[in-house]
């Protein structure tokens, strides 16, 4: 298995280094990428120390050859997820594996946090943001920025789910007035990876003093 990376209803999984694996012999079946929640992580030392480190067990790769995938809502008390990524026939000395070109990710739609400061009109806005098929979308409605820090910041996005890259991603919303039903136009500066999380925005401020109802869609690969 090469390294790679799934989100698994919004965990991040990733193999930092190649792993192999014995398939079975004589048979069929799956290769997964298997979250177990009746597992524990091991840890040692105190959190923010040099020492602290984490083994992971509640994620690893699996072989599948008879019964069904297990696919829990790891959201809803389940507690296994298998993602089947490769299927496979062995015979006693060689095996044959096939990519299985999937759904590898598809979170549904997750609350994203807002910034100190940032909120909601009279309750009525919402951030949410999903995964699928390795694109991050970004949704939002009627967020108020008034009383952040720069006036301007509209979302938090997780680290893990940001454009990989050096350079900025700049993308096409509204500032909307519901009480009007007018929009004004906006650009919404995407951060890169470390380079900040927060989603903010620019705009003609002659024409509008505030961005008090930030709107948009935004999308982007996230590999």
């Amino acid at each position: 298995m090469d390294t790679g990376q799934a989100l698994i209803q919004g965990r991040l999984v990733e193999i930092l280094s190649a792993e192999s694996i014995t398939l079975p012999s004589n048979t069929s079946g799956k290769i997964v990428v298997t979250v177990d929640l009746t597992k524990q992580n091991d840890v040692s030392g105190n959190a923010g120390d040099s020492s602290y480190s984490v083994t992971v067990n509640q994620a690893y790769i699996s072989v599948i050859t008879s019964g069904t995938i297990t696919q829990d809502d790891l959201n809803n008390g389940g507690y296994i997820y298998q993602l089947p990524i490769a299927s496979f026939v062995s015979t006693a000395t060689t095996a044959t594996t096939t990519n299985i070109q999937s759904l590898f990710s598809d979170t549904g739609w997750l609350p994203l946090s807002l910034p100190s400061g940032t909120g909601t009109n009279g309750g009525s806005g919402w951030a949410q943001y999903r995964v699928k098929n390795n694109m991050m979308m970004i949704s939002f409605y009627n967020i108020n920025c008034v009383n952040n820090v720069n006036h301007n910041q509209i979302v938090v996005i997780p680290e893990s789910l940001q454009p990989v890259g050096d350079n900025l991603r700049y993308f096409s919303i509204h500032n909307y007035n519901a009480n009007t039903g007018y929009a004004y136009p906006v650009m919404a500066t995407v951060q890169s990876k470390g380079h900040g999380a927060v989603v903010y925005g620019m705009w003609n401020y002659s024409e509008v003093a505030n961005l008090t109802g930030a709107t948009g869609t935004i999308q982007y690969p996230i590999g």
